[in-house]
Formats: structure tokens, C-alpha cells, sequence
């Protein structure tokens, strides 16, 4: 008579129901990771605006004006990413060498000036849909901060104000001082 060998392994359907198992909770832990990371990037980002408006303030404070530079729009700090062919970093638009495409050579004299008063803060230059900051639009009388974050329109953590969105989580939030 011949003996029943027992099945050893498992099934098609306990196969499946572990993989489907396991995918969710990969994809769970990405979707968790991705926002970690995103948040980690906007703190990063708004502590590095805030030191940049502090510098202002303790510039104008110690010189009793803003740095001796044109007004206009500069990148603030260095290590831009090269996104226009254009030697050395860019920042806002940093691709497209359009208008909105501010070079981070532009601002060296602004940056020789502020560094008289502390060392230069520094944060991720990460883009966010093709945009990186913090960049600056500097007048006589007072300037805007501004950078981008990933969010919606009513994302821009205080003491930011919205700027301007497009729709696809890139945000441009300010500080303005006039």
C-alpha cells in the first residue's frame, strides 16, 4: 500500500495574501517616509529663511541701512544646483535662464557684506518643481525673502506669507520687510 506523502510548502493563495501583505505595508511605509522627508526639508527650509531675515535686520541694525548693493533679486547663500548651463549655481527658475533665473555669481558682493556681520546661514538647495531657494528681492527701503516649500496655499508656516503656488505642490512663501 503505498503511504500519503504530506504537501510540504504553501499554497498559491497564502503566497499571494503575503505578498499583498507585504506590498501595503511597503507602500504605507513610503508614502510615511516621503512626508517625513518632505516636512524635514520645510523645517530645514524655514529656519534657514529666518536666519537669512535675522542677518537683515542685525545688518541694518549694526550699518543703519541694508547691504550697498543694487536692488534687485539675488540668490542667497551658495551651492546652487548648475540647472541652466551657465557656470555656477542658480536659484528661483534655476533651469531655464529666463527672467526668473537669478545667478548665484550675481550676489557675491551682497554676500561679502553680510558676512561683515555673522556667518552665512546654509540649507538644502533642493528643488521643488524646477524652483530652489532662498533668494531675495532687495529694495532701498526693505526686501522679501522668499523661498519654496512643498505644500498648498495655506501651507507657509509662520512667519512666512504665501507668495504664490501652482497648484502642484510647489510654494513660495515670504518674508517682507518695508
Amino acid at each position: 500500500m503505498w503511504a500519503k506523502h504530506k504537501q510540504r510548502g504553501f499554497t498559491i493563495v497564502e503566497l499571494l495574501v503575503v505578498i499583498v501583505v507585504i506590498s501595503i505595508l511597503a507602500t504605507v511605509s513610503v508614502v510615511t517616509y516621503t512626508g517625513i522627508q518632505s516636512r524635514a526639508l520645510n523645517t530645514s527650509r524655514l529656519n534657514e529663511i529666518v536666519a537669512w531675515n535675522t542677518l537683515f535686520q542685525a545688518y541694518k541694525a549694526l550699518y543703519g541701512a541694508y547691504p550697498p548693493v543694487a536692488a534687485g533679486n539675488y540668490c542667497l547663500g551658495v551651492g546652487f544646483p548648475d540647472g541652466d548651463g551657465i557656470a555656477g549655481g542658480e536659484c528661483r527658475d534655476y533651469k531655464y535662464n529666463n527672467a526668473n533665473t537669478y545667478h548665484e555669481v550675481d550676489a557675491i558682493a551682497l554676500m561679502t557684506e553680510l558676512k561683515k556681520v555673522a556667518t552665512l546661514p546654509s540649507g538644502p538647495r533642493i528643488p521643488v518643481n524646477d524652483t530652489v531657494g532662498p533668494y531675495i528681492n532687495l529694495w532701498t527701503t526693505g526686501y522679501s525673502i522668499i523661498t519654496v516649500f512643498n505644500g498648498k496655499s495655506s501651507d507657509c508656516p509662520a512667519p512666512t506669507v504665501y507668495s504664490w503656488d501652482d497648484g502642484n505642490g510647489r510654494l513660495l512663501c515670504s518674508i517682507d520687510i518695508f
